[in-house]
């Protein structure tokens, strides 16, 4: 468990620093690109998020599970996966070419895209040398790899903006930061760990692949629904709804990062008792216990201070973000959980079993937005992922009930956790109410329903503060 606290707090340090610059970011690019140009970056971070996928296709979360369990592979695996990747790479880029071809992408958007797809390359190679990283349960050597890359993105990016220069050269500092991230992520690889090589072999190729596909294709069918609306919304309607839709949804983007961190510290100790099915189950409830303390509060947060959040980040011309913001909170909820679900699938070797969920999901959801989005636009998308989500979570959660949960007094204790979640978040929401209703200032407002939230979470016995104290000296230490 100590192990575990400690993949925890590197895992969410990482994050949260990553969270921390996205957000000093949000401002300036949403101000000085407006909402066309933010419609253009955001149509280029959904490719190049799909790039970054196809060059992987689950080698990276294959990798961890088969080395966490038997260090002695991580040297050959990643040499295979190498080999693999500069293969997909290849097929990748000409299918991206097609496309942009054939969708007649305007000059500026096309530039813009090529450019971030490159930098999203370039990252899927050093998300290999944080597979490892995760393997050997050093998540910090990765937690110092994301800082970098965030730090250098983000700092050039700002320079780029206020200095006047065009969105193209705007994303070519994410490309800089890439280069720098993947340098130090195989120095890192190649001095603590293991040694770098090439190695491809069509017969051991087939069968790697065969086994990462499945997991590649979770990943994409997880998180894609909002990147599939906004390429959607670039062919149905325009960039202006684009970057209204993506402002909202760069919020709850940040939700993601949540179960990316309880996977990342999950996955293997969840991955080494894999035929151990009463302690997966305890496991993951412990997981969630960490994962509601988020996701609960979120929802009426979101709704009561949504307008204050769109317009202090990204300005009074993004208006329209505010009730897509409200809409997609509730997809954002079911979709903490449906991430969190992936590693304890990966886990047992069931990642098609949630394939098989998604993909239904996904078609559910092409067919929605392909009616909604000609009539309410951008929040038809929104309305479509929230259907999407809670689809695919019922289906996730009937078929682990059945053939994974264990009967463990931990399913009781988590009943009582989440109603005293409940009742905390119930306190919070009231506070926010009352301050609003007396107009007080909105910084105020969040920082005393922070402190109101965590007082309610120690009174409650959700969280010992003491303990957790002690952890953070101890981690830090």
């Amino acid at each position: 468990m100590a192990q575990l606290h400690k993949n925890i707090g590197f895992a969410g340090l990482g994050q949260f620093i990553y969270t921390l610059l996205a957000f000093a970011l949000i401002p300036f690019a949403s101000r000085y690109l407006g909402e066309e140009g933010f419609g253009i970056y955001s149509l280029a971070t959904a490719i190049g998020f799909f790039v970054s996928l196809f060059t992987d296709l689950g080698m990276s979360t294959l990798l961890t599970r088969e080395s966490s369990r038997r260090k002695i592979l991580a040297e050959p695996l990643f040499a295979c996966f190498l080999g693999i990747k500069s293969a997909l790479v290849i097929v990748t880029l000409a299918l991206l070419l097609v496309y942009l071809q054939i969708g007649g992408i305007e000059k500026v958007a096309f530039h813009s895209i090529i450019i971030f797809s490159l930098s999203s390359i370039i990252s899927s190679y050093a998300q290999n040398a944080f597979s490892v990283f995760r393997a050997f349960e050093k998540i910090q050597y990765e937690t110092l790899g994301v800082a970098v890359d965030k730090l250098f993105s983000v700092f050039i990016g700002i320079i780029f903006l206020v200095m006047g220069y065009d969105i193209r050269i705007f994303i070519s500092s994410f490309l800089i930061a890439s280069i720098i991230k993947l340098l130090l992520s195989f120095i890192l690889l190649e001095k603590k760990f293991i040694r770098i090589r090439y190695s491809f072999k069509f017969k051991r190729a087939v069968p790697l692949l065969y086994a990462s596909i499945p997991f590649g294709l979770s990943v994409l069918l997880a998180v894609c629904y909002n990147y599939l609306a906004i390429l959607m919304l670039s062919v149905m309607t325009n960039f202006k709804d684009v970057g209204w839709y993506s402002g909202s949804y760069k919020f709850l983007n940040l939700t993601t990062l949540i179960p990316q961190v309880l996977s990342a510290a999950f996955l293997p100790q969840l991955s080494v008792c894999f035929n151990n099915y009463k302690k997966l189950t305890e496991l993951f409830l412990k997981g969630c216990q960490y994962l509601f303390i988020f996701s609960i509060p979120m929802i009426p947060v979101i709704l009561l201070m949504a307008r204050w959040i769109v317009l202090t980040f990204l300005g009074s011309k993004f208006e329209g973000s505010i009730i897509s913001l409200r809409i997609l909170v509730f997809a954002a909820f079911a979709q903490m959980l449906n991430s969190f679900f992936v590693s304890l699938y990966a886990a047992i070797n069931k990642q098609k079993k949630i394939l098989y969920f998604q993909i239904v999901g996904l078609l559910f959801n092409l067919t929605l937005n392909v009616i909604l989005i000609p009539i309410v636009s951008y929040r038809g998308a929104a309305i479509a992922t929230i259907v999407t989500e809670w689809s695919i979570l019922l289906l996730i959660t009937i078929w682990a009930a059945r053939n994974i949960f264990q009967a463990t007094p931990e399913w009781k204790a988590l009943i009582y956790y989440v109603l005293r979640l409940v009742l905390a978040t119930t306190i919070l929401s009231i506070v926010i109410v009352v301050m609003q209703y007396a107009q007080v200032n909105n910084v105020l407002i969040v920082g005393c329903g922070g402190m109101t939230y965590v007082l309610c979470l120690q009174m409650l016995k959700c969280v010992d503060f003491l303990a957790l104290s002690r952890r953070i000296f101890e981690f830090i230490r």
